[in-house]
C-alpha cells in the first residue's frame, strides 16, 4: 500500500502547474515573436543552418546592391554618351565641318569654327559628369573631373587633356612639353631626366586600362593579393577608352588626333585661320579639313561602337540583378523554412496549452485541501 501525503500532493501539483505555465508561455512567445526558436540552445542544428543562411543572405544583399550601383553608374555613362556622341556630336560636330567645307558657306567659317569650339566643350562637360559623388569616366580617380580643354603655352592652340596629360601625344622618343607650362616634365622613376613622349603614351594606354574591382555574385576571389578577374566585375569606365587618344597611326604621316573632340578643336583652329578677304587659309587647308572631317566620322563610329558595348554591359548587369534577387528570395525562404512558425499550428498550441493550464487550476482547486482560513470569509 502506497501512502500519498498531503506535502506529496502539494509537490506534484506544483510540478505540472508549472510544466503547464512553461508550455503555455513558450506557445504564447512563438506566436508573438513568429520564431520556431529564440536561443542556439533551443534547436542547435537549426541555429547552424540559420546562421549560415544569415550570412549567404547578407552577402547576396551586398552583391546585389553592388549591381544596382552599376547598373546605375552605366544607364548615366550611356545616357552621356548618347547625348554627347549621338546630338552634339552630330549637331556641333558633323554639320558644321561639313557647312564649313562647302565653298558657298565661306563666310560662316569663323561662326562654324565657334560652334565646333563650343561642341567640344559640351562633350568635355557631360564626359566630366558625375553619379552620386564620383565621376563616371575617369577610371579609378572618381574624385577629380578627368578631361579638360587647355590653351597650349607653346602654340596657342585649344588641346584636350586627361588628368593633365595631353591627349594627341605622339608615339615617339621626343621630350613630353607640358601644355599648361610649356616646359618638359622631369620623370619621376630617373633623375636628371625629362619624360619623352612614348612614356607618357604609355601612361594614357595604362589610364585607359584601369580596373577597379566589385563583388557582384560571380565567386569573388583573390590570390596572392590579386583579384582573380573572372570572379569580379570592373566598375572601371575611363573616358580615354571610349574617345581613344595619341595621333593617327601615332606616328602617321598626317599626324592628326584619333578622338573626336581633339579632331573638332583642329578643324576650328582650320576654320579660324581662313581669311575671306584673300580667300586664304593661312596655316590650314581645305584639303587638312577635309581628311579631318572623313576622320572625324571614323572616330565618331568607334565611339559609337563603345557605347554599344557599354550598352551590352548594361543589359548583363540587369540580367545578374534579376538572378541576384531571386537567390535573395530563395535563400529568405529556406531562412524561414527553418526558423519562422506555422501560424496556424502555433494558434492551436497556445489554444491547448491554455486549455491544459486551465484544466490544471481547476484540479488544483480541488485537490489542495482547504484550512481553516477558507471558512473565515
Amino acid at each position: 500500500m502506497i501512502r500519498v501525503t498531503t506535502n506529496n500532493t502539494l509537490w506534484q501539483y506544483q510540478t505540472n502547474l508549472n510544466k503547464s505555465a512553461n508550455q503555455l508561455y513558450s506557445a504564447m512567445g512563438k506566436l508573438m515573436t513568429e520564431r520556431n526558436f529564440d536561443s542556439y540552445a533551443a534547436n542547435p542544428a537549426g541555429a547552424t543552418r540559420a546562421f549560415k543562411i544569415y550570412s549567404s543572405l547578407n552577402a547576396t544583399n551586398a552583391q546585389a546592391s553592388n549591381n544596382q550601383t552599376l547598373i546605375n553608374k552605366f544607364s548615366t555613362a550611356y545616357s552621356a554618351l548618347d547625348g554627347a556622341i549621338d546630338k552634339i556630336a552630330q549637331e556641333m560636330g558633323d554639320v558644321p565641318e561639313l557647312g564649313g567645307l562647302d565653298d558657298t558657306h565661306k563666310s560662316d567659317r569663323a561662326s562654324y569654327a565657334q560652334i565646333l569650339n563650343e561642341g567640344a566643350d559640351a562633350i568635355v562637360q557631360m564626359l566630366n559628369g558625375k553619379y552620386s559623388n564620383d565621376y563616371i569616366f575617369n577610371g579609378t580617380d572618381t574624385d577629380n573631373a578627368p578631361f579638360e580643354i587647355v590653351t597650349d603655352a607653346v602654340s596657342g592652340k585649344r588641346l584636350l587633356t586627361f588628368r593633365g596629360w595631353k591627349v594627341d601625344v605622339p608615339k615617339n622618343g621626343d621630350e613630353y612639353i607640358d601644355p599648361k607650362t610649356g616646359q618638359p616634365v622631369a620623370d619621376p622613376d630617373n633623375a636628371g631626366q625629362n619624360l619623352t613622349n612614348a612614356q607618357v603614351y604609355q601612361k594614357l594606354q595604362d589610364m585607359s586600362k584601369e580596373t577597379l574591382w566589385v563583388d557582384i555574385g560571380m565567386g569573388f576571389q583573390v590570390e596572392n593579393g590579386q583579384v582573380v578577374e573572372n570572379t569580379a566585375y570592373n566598375s572601371a569606365l575611363s573616358g580615354l577608352d571610349f574617345l581613344g587618344f595619341g595621333l593617327d597611326g601615332n606616328n602617321g604621316a598626317d599626324g592628326d588626333p584619333n578622338n573626336i573632340i581633339s579632331i573638332m578643336l583642329e578643324v576650328a583652329d582650320q576654320f579660324e585661320s581662313y581669311d575671306l578677304e584673300t580667300d586664304s587659309w593661312g596655316s590650314g587647308s581645305r584639303e587638312a579639313v577635309d581628311r579631318l572631317v572623313g576622320k572625324f566620322q571614323d572616330a565618331r563610329e568607334d565611339v559609337i561602337d563603345k557605347w554599344g558595348e557599354l550598352s551590352g554591359k548594361v543589359t548583363y548587369l540587369k540580367s545578374n540583378q534579376t538572378r541576384l534577387n531571386e537567390t535573395f528570395e530563395n535563400l529568405d525562404v529556406e531562412r524561414g523554412s527553418i526558423e519562422d512558425i506555422d501560424k496556424a499550428d502555433a494558434i492551436m498550441q497556445l489554444v491547448w496549452a491554455q486549455t491544459t493550464y486551465n484544466a490544471a487550476l481547476q484540479v488544483g482547486a480541488n485537490v489542495i485541501p482547504q484550512s481553516l482560513m477558507d471558512y473565515l470569509q
